[in-house]
């Protein structure tokens, strides 16, 4: 079996696992349908993003495998916790790898490095990147957090702009829509870091969280993607409190985006590889 053949069959068990969590409930069953789409969009943006980095056919394969399996804990935390907030239920990175241990699919198909899979699986959510030497395994996990970012940049402002609809209070952390914004997050912000989990008080909060996620994004086509969807703009302008606070978030955020993509067009090379 090759990488492709792989990458086929891995596929088709997702799919299989995923329907073990259908579902009456159209509450349970929108989420289900949410986690499958995201990440039907993260294996896109991976070969989106994976195309500009010369990967040969069997790492560009690996690499989509990561994305499918990724999610794969969200399943059972929605159905046995209903929510997707990980301090509140459990780590659904964790939740994923051991999933991926007791199907044993990874094994049944001898064709994958297993171990790095489940390591960049693992580690896909932190906060930062942890400590890993391994530099094979630093490249996967960053296109896979870039990747990640990528789709959820895309739900969340896709549902900003529809917000005719119904909310989401999933999707939003079952946080309250407030109109201000927490210290700790704007202070971290502004010095080019990443948001704390456990500093967000409001819907506002998470906005200029996923704002700020461009402190952590590694390759050139992923800036280019973040300025041609506009998913700053949409972020801002989904703010329900109209403060400097958040302007200067934006203005700095936006400004980290373009300095990168420039740095790159002069380089001529992605960054962070």
């Amino acid at each position: 079996m090759d990488a492709k053949e792989g990458l086929k069959r891995l596929t088709a068990w997702f799919y299989e696992y995923v329907d073990q969590f259908v579902s009456r409930d159209p509450c349970i069953q929108q989420n289900i349908d949410l986690k499958t789409r995201h990440t039907q969009r993260v294996c896109e943006a991976i070969r989106d993003i994976g195309a500009t980095l010369n990967l040969s056919q069997e790492d560009l394969c690996t690499a989509e495998v990561t994305g499918w399996l990724h999610d794969i804990g969200r399943f059972e935390q929605y159905t046995r916790y209903g929510t997707f907030m990980d301090h509140r239920s459990e780590d659904h990175a964790a939740l994923g790898v051991r999933v991926i241990r007791e199907s044993r699919i990874l094994k049944r198909m001898d064709v994958f490095d297993a171990k790095l899979i489940l390591k960049v699986v693992g580690a896909h959510n932190r906060a930062g990147l942890p400590a890993e030497k391994d530099a094979r395994t630093l490249l996967f996990l960053r296109l896979l957090r870039d990747a990640d970012k990528v789709d959820i940049w895309h739900v969340v402002t896709s549902y900003y702009r529809d917000s005719g609809k119904k909310r989401n209070h999933a999707l939003e952390l079952d946080l309250p829509d407030l109109p201000r914004i927490s210290d700790p997050v704007y202070d971290g912000l502004m010095k080019g870091r990443l948001v704390n989990m456990v500093d967000l008080k409001t819907v506002n909060d998470f906005k200029l969280l996923q704002m700020g996620w461009v402190y952590d994004v590694n390759f050139l086509r992923t800036f280019q993607i973040v300025r041609e969807r506009g998913y700053l703009e949409a972020i801002r302008d989904a703010l329900s409190v109209g403060s400097e606070r958040a302007a200067h978030v934006y203005r700095r955020a936006r400004s980290y985006v373009e300095r990168r993509c420039q740095e790159s067009r002069v380089s001529g090379v992605s960054i962070r590889i």
